[in-house]
């Protein structure tokens, strides 16, 4: 759905996306995270089609487990809530025009929807979401800071060795460089 809405098939996508909304309420919960997510790319999907009653309507529950789930002051708590102005702004635009042209101040009809089209890096950064892949901007030096403070602390005895080994056949994470950026590592979470 997220990759049909990208090139412009809202209709399509939004029948995908509100599947994936069903599923995900069923196999989550109605306070999961990811019933959130798929709220907000139901609302989006809707707003690129002018519906902004209904994305107002989804985007109201993004709002909703964000601010119950993590709070008023994370970052998309308050991403929600910028969306929700936008599309309250969008929608009373709308419906002052279309007063407008049905009482006959204007003959002009009704402009084109403004649709602003996602932009590659938000759909792959929704992608990544929705996959479960964080990327972390970390630098080298980063690294090797991490790595001293590490022997420090198991020569001191804080970390017990056991636990934190790296020598194991399981390594307790694996980061890999991000193609064409040193600073960036990918971390896959499970």
């Amino acid at each position: 759905g997220l990759i049909l809405h990208a090139v412009g098939e809202y209709d399509i996508s939004l029948r995908f996306l509100e599947k994936a909304l069903q599923l995900n309420l069923k196999y989550h919960g109605a306070k999961s995270l990811k019933v959130a997510v798929s709220y907000h790319l139901v609302a989006r999907t809707q707003s690129c089609m002018g519906d902004f009653r209904s994305a107002l309507t989804n985007e109201k529950e993004t709002f909703t487990i964000y601010k119950t789930q993590l709070g008023d002051e994370h970052e998309k708590t308050k991403e929600s809530g910028e969306c929700l102005k936008h599309l309250t702004q969008q929608a009373v635009v709308l419906q002052k025009k279309m007063n407008d042209l049905y009482q006959g101040k204007t003959k002009a009809g009704l402009p084109p929807i403004q649709i602003q089209p996602p932009s590659m890096s938000s759909v792959l950064d929704m992608l990544n979401i929705i996959n479960g892949i964080l990327f972390v901007q970390i630098s080298q030096q980063d690294i090797e800071n991490f790595k001293k403070e590490y022997e420090l602390r198991q020569k001191d005895g804080v970390l017990k060795k056991p636990e934190l080994e790296l020598e194991d056949s399981k390594p307790v994470e694996k980061s890999t460089p991000v193609a064409g950026d040193s600073n960036m590592h990918a971390i896959e979470l499970s």
